[in-house]
């Protein structure tokens, strides 16, 4: 990977010697097995012989198209296995397999592994030590539970995309497949709370996530608000102009240059540097916007206000003056910015793997370590490379 020349000459990480199945696809899933191969697992991939979803989202941007970019991020250094699994002698040969996991990942709509075979009681009646993590769009034992669903859905059912309307007053899902990866990140730390607690106890437990619950929980705040609203619509997103929470002045500014900024300056000693800033110190004795509180309930006034005055200098200008003078602040970035800035470049985000020939670049998982670099650096691994490897025993005494 890109920073090995700060890897420990020994490197000894959490999951060394662990082994992952992994049947997911797309993002959840994979993602999740992307942290655990990170951590020192062996992740192995079981794919139907057509290969999973992932490979086949590729890119439709001209000279790009050869890149699956859903695909790539989320399984370096994985093995493959392609195995049919409706067939008597692919269930044998991956329940060989299971016998030898720490951990399975699975994301089939509720009852389809039971139905193979494959199900959480069969695999720890046979492997006791083996932790089942299962993935869903939804919770729960019932006809809710059993639906199948993907990060838009979820999205939109959710209420995630409450207040995001386009111009012709139309929701717009968010592009980025924020739910799907706030589920898989919650899904490895599950795991990994799993496999401490068998360490410790000696039970492997069974787990569960849904992408809904996720979408839920990154709503907390609004949600929170919704269940003590006796009724109120939408107590989140109130139409009035006042922000829901007391945190104005915060949200995005058009600055003179036409671009857009996003301030944070709720907290009272940095409201009042922002008027100091801007040289309208009148703003700190309005009654309008006295405090937290009522600066809140009569945001769109003092929107429109700051809007005015941001009017008078470009984004960058003001960007600068205000980090400099400790206010939070930054211009709004596209990806193509991001992927070129000091941030992305100083966080050595993007990873470049390298193995026979074959480079990738992605983008990394988040979390650092001091005692070790992420063990998955290797390329994505082709379908079914590892067939050979890991299920030539197994086809024998199939």
């Amino acid at each position: 990977m890109s920073d090995t020349s700060s890897r420990p000459a020994v490197p000894h990480r959490p999951l060394d010697g662990y082994r992952v199945l992994d049947f997911t696809q797309n993002v959840a899933g994979p993602l999740a097995g992307q942290v655990l191969a990170d951590l020192g697992a062996e992740v192995i991939k079981v794919e139907a012989p057509g290969g999973e979803a992932a490979r086949r989202i590729t890119s439709t941007q001209p000279g790009l198209e050869h890149l699956a970019p859903y695909f790539l991020p989320l399984n370096r250094g994985k093995k493959s296995v392609a195995v049919d699994l409706r067939t008597d002698r692919g269930r044998a040969q991956v329940l060989a397999l299971a016998d030898t996991a720490d951990v399975i990942l699975e994301a089939f709509r509720p009852g389809v592994m039971e139905r193979l075979g494959l199900g959480a009681p069969a695999v720890q009646e046979r492997n006791p030590r083996c932790v089942y993590a299962s993935l869903s769009a939804f919770s729960g034992e019932g006809e809710q539970g059993r639906r199948p669903g993907i990060d838009m859905l979820a999205q939109a059912e959710s209420g995630l995309l409450t207040g995001l309307r386009n111009a012709e007053g139309a929701p717009t899902v968010i592009r980025s497949t924020i739910v799907d990866a706030a589920s898989g990140h919650v899904l490895a730390q599950a795991v990994l709370a799993a496999l401490l607690g068998r360490e410790r106890y000696g039970r492997a437990d069974v787990i569960k996530v849904a992408l809904y619950d996720v979408a839920c929980s990154l709503q907390a705040n609004s949600l929170t608000l919704q269940l003590n609203a006796d009724g109120v619509p939408d107590a989140g997103a109130p139409a009035d102009g006042r922000s829901p929470y007391a945190t104005a002045p915060s949200g995005v500014y058009r600055a003179g240059d036409g671009q857009f900024i996003v301030v944070a300056a709720y907290v009272p000693k940095h409201w009042k540097l922002l008027t100091e800033l801007l040289e309208r110190p009148e703003l700190a004795e309005d009654p309008r916007f006295a405090d937290q509180a009522v600066r809140s309930r009569y945001n769109a006034e003092l929107t429109a206000v700051l809007n005015a005055a941001f009017a008078q200098r470009g984004a960058d200008e003001w960007v600068e003056m205000f980090r400099t003078a400790g206010l939070m602040a930054s211009r709004v970035h596209t990806w193509s910015e991001t992927a070129r800035s000091e941030a992305f470049a100083e966080g050595r985000l993007a990873v470049t793997v390298t193995d026979g020939g074959r480079t990738e670049t992605v983008v990394r998982t988040p979390a650092r370590y001091a005692g070790f670099s992420p063990a998955a650096d290797r390329p994505t691994p082709r379908l079914g490379e590892h067939n050979d490897q890991l299920l030539r025993q197994t086809a024998a005494t199939a």
